[in-house]
């Protein structure tokens, strides 16, 4: 029966955009209504403190007027006029530029949690093919990243791109007053800079996430070697390792040189342009001045003004350089973890509801992707009584590992069906199917967590009883009271701090606290040797208790006080019996049982025959 204190899974979360952009309003959707409402505070208050800081400079040249247009003695009273309307500027920009400032320490760390967040809960959801195909170190740092970059283009967007609009469509107003002629221009500059984005933006993004691929693979590269390095050491392969390594950083540096190249020809057009655009402007300037079209306070307001906004325009269109950078960055890492799901939940399914824990498989068919659509399934009928303990037998590639992945739903059926309690699986979530199943595989992975952790993984909300009776029961506390902290102690990584057998006994236990109603075990005792393996003999009787258990055993002797033994060849059942029974028969079981070396099956029936000729 399925526990009243399983967790709650929440729903999976659609597909991920994979396209910067598309992301981007995908995760303010996912923000609160708070947070859009500060940031657009935020940019609101960015606005008013650019047009104030616009204006200072307007002021400025207002102040050189009335100095050169007053004597002495009348000089002061319209200077601290002018005093006071800078004063008020400056106050306007400070005040706005702090605020948005709090504002910004309240609504961007969700920002980037949301992002991060979004993407791990995609990556996590992905198929164990698809995690195997990838470096993992790669994939977490594609989710870290991807919460960085997307903040840091949110910088680029109000700190620099908004002001500068700003500061244009100020200056503009500004620069009219005096004459249209200058005002002109202003859409000069920005029809500029929109070229030069339009026209460059394709290709620098392009090559921004071609640097990026190769980055990825280099940091690929380095996690893979130094997670295996006792490998590397034990096989002497530095050499190799070294020559990957260089390798992979000759491909960054080639397109670390394509991306530069591209970049000085960019600048070089960009800078002349500017060139041309800004001497022209300011000898019209000089020339409105010859003409008295121009005070000397508005001639030292433009100048200052025209300087305030190539100086912006300089600067945004340096930072484009880097947020094409950033867009590379993030496409490359959204094409990654956006990959469409294989294994996918009907929509609206329910949750899975198990009273009993019977299985069915009925005309089961299955075949591997790209196994050219041969099947290795086909027309399987397999039924397990609730409560029934069940042995899966046959040599390698007979299908025992591939029945239990389909079980758990690693892999769709491509015709017929597998119920639990007359359910199908495909019909239900994968959240509440897993939640039903406890796995104890063969080399069982711990996480770099303390062992009570490990042991809770099971069951968050486990209680310090519960997770001290699981570990009792699976025999492991005797070794846990032997750690220098108890259930306190870390692991390392993957649990190197412990032996086989210990690993194991913590699995058991994770098993235990689960409390799942189907049990597998994918060849949970191969990896041990046969003290080991007694001595956890008890506990995992204690794990089977009361559920529906499947064991994939190489070790026949271990399966000797199943309910039921099933024996398959090349994906198909054929033998089906209690151990007596089967070996009465004198069939494939007892031939397996005969021909077993070392108390493991060989490879094939055929190499056993011709190891005991």
């Amino acid at each position: 029966m399925q526990p009243s204190s399983a967790p709650v899974i929440a729903k999976r979360i659609p597909r991920t955009p994979s396209t910067p952009l598309a992301f981007i309003r995908y995760v303010v959707q996912h923000c609160s209504m708070r947070m859009r409402w500060e940031a657009a505070a935020a940019m609101a208050l960015e606005i008013t403190s650019t047009i104030a800081d616009t204006l200072i400079t307007w002021v400025l040249g207002r102040i050189v007027g009335v100095i050169t247009s007053s004597t002495p003695e009348t000089v002061w009273p319209p200077v601290i006029h002018e005093l006071l309307l800078l004063s008020a500027l400056w106050t306007v920009r400070n005040a706005g530029y702090r605020t948005r400032e709090y504002l910004e320490r309240r609504y961007v760390p969700e920002l980037l949690n949301t992002t991060r967040s979004l993407l791990f809960a995609r990556l996590i959801q992905q198929s164990q093919s698809f995690l195997h195909a990838n470096f993992a170190g790669v994939l977490a740092n594609h989710v870290r990243r991807g919460g960085d970059i997307v903040s840091s283009l949110r910088d680029k967007v109000q700190y620099s791109i908004l002001p500068l609009f700003v500061r244009f469509a100020t200056g503009g107003v500004l620069l009219w007053q005096i004459t249209p002629k200058f005002a002109l221009f202003i859409p000069g500059f920005i029809a500029v800079g929109v070229f030069c984005a339009v026209m460059t933006a394709p290709r620098w993004t392009r090559l921004s996430a071609q640097q990026a691929e190769k980055s990825s693979l280099l940091t690929g590269y380095i996690v893979d070697s130094t997670t295996n390095l006792s490998i590397v050491q034990q096989n002497v392969g530095w050499r190799e390792e070294q020559e990957r390594l260089d390798y992979a950083q000759n491909e960054m540096t080639r397109s670390f040189v394509d991306r530069m190249r591209y970049v000085s020809w960019f600048w070089g057009i960009f800078d002349s342009a500017m060139t041309f655009f800004f001497c022209g402007f300011m000898a019209l300037v000089v020339y409105g001045w010859q003409s008295g079209m121009v005070n000397t306070g508005q001639l030292a307001m433009t100048v200052g003004l025209a300087m305030n906004l190539f100086g912006a325009l300089a600067g945004v269109v340096n930072l484009l350089s880097t947020k094409f950078d950033d867009i590379g960055i993030l496409h490359e890492a959204l094409q990654k973890i956006s990959t469409p799901l294989s294994i996918l939940d009907a929509e609206n399914a329910p949750d899975l509801q198990v009273t009993a824990g019977a299985i069915d498989f009925r005309d089961v068919d299955f075949s591997y992707a790209g196994a050219d659509g041969a099947l290795l399934f086909s027309k399987l009928s397999i039924t397990i009584p609730a409560g029934q303990k069940v042995g899966l037998v046959g040599v390698s590639g007979a299908g025992k590992t591939t029945l239990c992945q389909l079980l758990l739903r690693a892999h769709d059926v491509t015709g017929g069906g597998i119920f639990i309690d007359g359910q199908n699986i495909a019909a239900v979530t994968q959240d509440s199917l897993h939640a039903s199943i406890s796995v104890i595989p063969q080399e069982p992975v711990l996480f770099h967590r303390t062992l009570g952790e490990n042991i809770r993984y099971g069951r968050a909300n486990a209680t310090p009883d519960e997770v001290t009776y699981a570990a009792t029961a699976a025999e492991a506390d005797g070794f846990i009271q032997r750690m220098p902290k108890g259930l306190d102690t870390i692991v390392g990584e993957r649990g190197v701090k412990l032996s086989g057998g210990q690993r194991q006994r913590i699995a058991i236990a994770r098993a235990n606290i689960k409390n799942a109603p189907v049990l597998v075990l994918d060849e949970a005792t191969s990896a041990l040797d046969s003290e080991t393996e007694r001595s956890i003999q008890t506990a995992m009787a204690h794990a089977m208790r009361g559920r529906t258990t499947l064991v994939i055993a190489h070790r026949l002797s271990t399966l000797s006080h199943m309910d039921r033994i099933i024996v398959m060849e090349h994906g198909c059942v054929v033998e089906d019996g209690s151990f007596k029974t089967l070996m009465a028969a004198g069939g494939t079981f007892a031939r397996l049982w005969k021909l077993q070396a070392g108390g493991f099956l060989p490879d094939s029936l055929e190499q056993g025959t011709e190891q005991t000729a």
